[in-house]
């Protein structure tokens, strides 16, 4: 059976919020305490939080899902703040792109990304833990380069990321 994808809806808040928490240990790197994690998901992954990133002028919300149950979600930022570095200032940033464990492997991830790329001009940017290697070998598949570092708050954590870039044509 094929994906879907479709922006999100209000009514999707809660298994928005429900997949951010199954998947950001995921996107965590493997020395991150639960409590820095469980900080993080109560202050940015609630049902409430998704239920503003909707109502955002900047922010567009996608869900790939199957047979009617969300796989996972995409999330553009049109006006993300600046990073330092000039490669990635001023793009249009993927700031999340999840999709539940059980649907990893599937092509659910590619549906999503495909589609969020679909909603951009341009080049775009992302950032992506540095110890995620599965997550970096995917962005490098669809023509995403690093371009820098950054770091990520996470609780009383201090996590460096990759900021990858994709530009026209990189494939």
């Amino acid at each position: 059976m094929p994906y879907q994808i479709r922006p999100a809806r209000s009514d999707d808040c809660a298994v928005l919020s429900h997949i951010g928490q199954a998947t950001f240990a995921l996107a965590s790197p493997p020395d991150s305490t639960p409590a820095a994690q469980q900080h993080y998901i109560a202050h940015n992954l609630q049902p409430e939080h998704f239920q503003a990133h909707l109502c955002h002028p900047h922010k567009r919300l996608l869900v790939v899902e199957q047979g009617g149950q969300v796989l996972g979600y995409s999330m553009l930022d049109l006006a993300p703040g600046e990073l330092g570095i000039a490669a990635a200032d001023h793009l249009v940033e993927i700031s999340r792109c999840y999709v539940l464990p059980a649907a990893h492997g599937t092509g659910a991830a590619q549906s999503l990304l495909e589609a969020t790329l679909a909603h951009t001009r341009g080049a775009v940017r992302l950032t992506v833990n540095e110890l995620n290697a599965r997550a970096i070998r995917f962005y490098g598949r669809n023509g995403f380069r690093k371009v820098g570092e950054a770091i990520f708050p996470c609780g009383d954590e201090r996590h460096r990321d990759w900021v990858m870039v994709r530009t026209p044509g990189s494939l």
